[in-house]
């Protein structure tokens, strides 16, 4: 297990930024007072991170402990990095895309050495309010990983269970019996695959007591079953990436924010910036809650009744339904509905 140290926190004076790819990354680096100078292209492995290191000793007298290293969250192809400068005691920050895109304004043309000047010019301007990015524990990165291939086996399912259907009225009754034959024998491997996948998720999370029971606590609000509870503690490392619920909600895409201007009054909408996979989720624990939750049972045919989008009104389950989760969490007691609900 790689030991995390804590980086030296003075004044930075030298300034990197990265963009990567899957099998290289491109370097470019700022010194204060000149112009952004590109480094080169290395290949995105140890070797490759040991030559830029190299390089950038000779391009600059600063120690380790005043380089700030920038780069784009690009999933897997940016961990390996991510580990390597953490390992060495140099600041780096993964960012996210979105956040360097949106701060450049409008570029013309797009490369990858044009992108990683972005980067570093990004990380020069921003050199006062980056937080330097930390690994995240085994366990949680592991659990990430067995939910991301659950997701997989999920989607190849659903596929799969879509496919004959979609043909039916192209296919005669042989190629039909073969197709269905097929899928069954498919299906069956999946679901057993899905189950083993299921089992890892739930002994992963048992080898952390704070973690197992927060799990058990997310999974006492009705609606929220085992994969919700799983994610949950996964994307916020065990609540301790998100303390507000109202931070989580935006995150998830179900906070709703004004869309006004001047005299000009439009409505308030979700943002498209968000975790997708928590929000589908969320909308399959609101279909539960509606089912099994009396109070948001009652909560969810009064909106209906007074004429509310039924859209507005699950988004509005998923809020009180992230509420719940914090609240439990925070607490550490499960989950007891109203006594006027039950």
């Amino acid at each position: 297990m790689l030991i995390q140290k804590n980086v030296n926190m003075e004044k930075y004076n030298f300034f990197v930024g990265c963009d990567i790819s899957k099998s290289s990354f491109d370097v470019s680096f700022k010194i204060p007072g000149y112009d952004v100078d590109y480094l080169g292209q290395f290949t995105n492995n140890q070797e490759g991170f040991k030559e830029m290191e190299m390089q950038l000793k000779e391009s600059t007298s600063s120690s380790h402990s005043t380089w700030l290293i920038c780069f784009e969250n690009t999933g897997v192809y940016s961990k390996s990095i991510l580990e390597w400068l953490v390992s060495r005691m140099i600041a780096c920050k993964e960012e996210n895309p979105i956040q360097i895109s949106k701060s450049l304004g409008i570029r013309r043309g797009k490369s990858d050495k044009a992108d990683s000047k972005d980067i570093c010019q990004y990380c020069y301007e921003k050199r006062d309010v980056i937080v330097p990015s930390k690994l995240s524990n085994p366990l949680f990165i592991e659990l990430r990983k067995l939910l991301s291939r659950r997701d997989t086996l999920v989607r190849h399912k659903q596929s799969l269970e879509q496919s004959v259907n979609e043909q039916k009225g192209s296919l005669n009754p042989k190629l039909k019996k073969l197709f269905v034959k097929q899928n069954e024998a498919l299906l069956k491997v999946m679901n057993k695959q899905i189950e083993e996948l299921d089992r890892e998720i739930k002994k992963t999370m048992e080898e952390d007591d704070t973690m197992n029971n927060n799990g058990k606590l997310i999974k006492s609000v009705i609606g929220v079953g085992p994969v919700i509870s799983a994610y949950m503690i996964a994307v916020t490392e065990n609540f301790s990436c998100f303390t507000d619920s109202r931070k989580f909600a935006s995150y998830s895409g179900v906070a709703p924010f004004e869309n006004s201007s001047g005299k000009t009054q439009g409505k308030t909408r979700v943002s498209h910036f968000a975790n997708k996979k928590i929000k589908s989720l969320l909308s399959n624990a609101v279909i539960a809650a509606v089912q099994h939750d009396r109070e948001i049972k009652q909560y969810f045919e009064r909106k209906i009744k007074e004429g509310k989008p039924k859209g507005v009104i699950y988004n509005a389950i998923k809020n009180k339904i992230i509420h719940r989760i914090f609240a439990v969490v925070k607490r550490q007691t499960p989950y007891v509905p109203l006594a006027t609900y039950k």
